[in-house]
């Protein structure tokens, strides 16, 4: 299972929560900003800036369902400090799923 398509989907999971028409803007707004939105190219080390950007510290929350989704859907038990900030915790997922 590769880790970088399991985390684009998470993420487009993520902002389909929103709802279908504010996922698609929030889409278009992330690709004029830079962020590639394709499972191949995905870097969600760019996406969480510009996410935040949009929406300021409502991003968090989109983040914490991407986190929660991955784990998720990789199946790791993996020991993240909960004090973390969401996109460090991501990242330790993207990590463990590397070594593993």
């Amino acid at each position: 299972m590769d880790a970088s398509k399991v985390l684009y989907k998470s993420t487009e999971d993520a902002l389909q929560s929103l709802g279908k028409e504010a996922a698609r803007v929030l889409t278009l707004q992330l690709i004029e900003r830079g962020v590639e939105m394709a499972p191949n190219n995905f870097d969600i080390n760019k996406f969480a800036p510009a996410l935040n950007k949009l929406l300021g510290e409502g991003s968090e929350t989109i983040l914490e369902l991407v986190y929660r989704n991955l784990r998720g859907s990789l199946g790791l038990e993996v020991e993240v400090n909960p004090a973390l900030p969401v996109l460090e915790k991501i990242n330790k997922v993207l990590e463990a799923k590397k070594m593993s």
